[in-house]
């Protein structure tokens, strides 16, 4: 069922996507900026963040898009580690609150808990960029010879 899941919604399109001429490289940074933006410490803000880079980057708005969504749940996951490190880099307080319980404050007052933890997430902010970016180069290394072995399968396989 999962290899199912896989095959359908993350394969094909990718599959889809090459056949359609866009290039491994172009690909493989949609990808990454997907993966990372979408770890993102703000809720909320990686549709648009993604939405940008792809227009400034010319890159294809499908794959980033669902690149970020399916890492929501990490992005969730990985709130309050980003905020530990963070405060740890900066010699502040941890979080003294749970991943639900920092969820159900954004989703009660957006803006309010965005203005009362300004300076938790922008340590969170800071942590992340540190993660994330040989995360990027790693993901995008990893990315461009799968998708250039799979590309000429792709154009091959047209009628799929």
């Amino acid at each position: 069922m999962i290899k199912r899941l896989f095959r359908d919604k993350i394969g094909r399109p990718i599959l889809n996507l090459l056949k359609q001429g866009i290039s491994p490289e172009r690909l493989s940074l949609s990808i990454a900026f997907g993966v990372v933006i979408g770890m993102f410490p703000v809720l909320g803000a990686t549709t648009l963040i993604c939405a940008a880079i792809a227009i400034v980057l010319r890159l294809n708005q499908p794959a980033i898009q669902l690149f970020n969504y399916l890492v929501y749940p990490l992005q969730i996951l990985m709130l309050i580690p980003f905020m530990s490190l963070g405060a740890f880099i900066f010699q502040g307080d941890p979080p003294p609150f749970s991943v639900q319980e920092l969820s159900a404050l954004f989703r009660q007052d957006f803006w309010g808990t965005i203005a009362s933890f300004f300076e938790t997430i922008l340590y969170a902010v800071v942590a992340w960029l540190l993660v994330c970016t040989p995360l990027f180069a790693g993901i995008y290394a990893v990315c461009v010879p799968i998708l250039k072995k799979f590309g000429p399968i792709a154009k091959n396989n047209v009628s799929d």
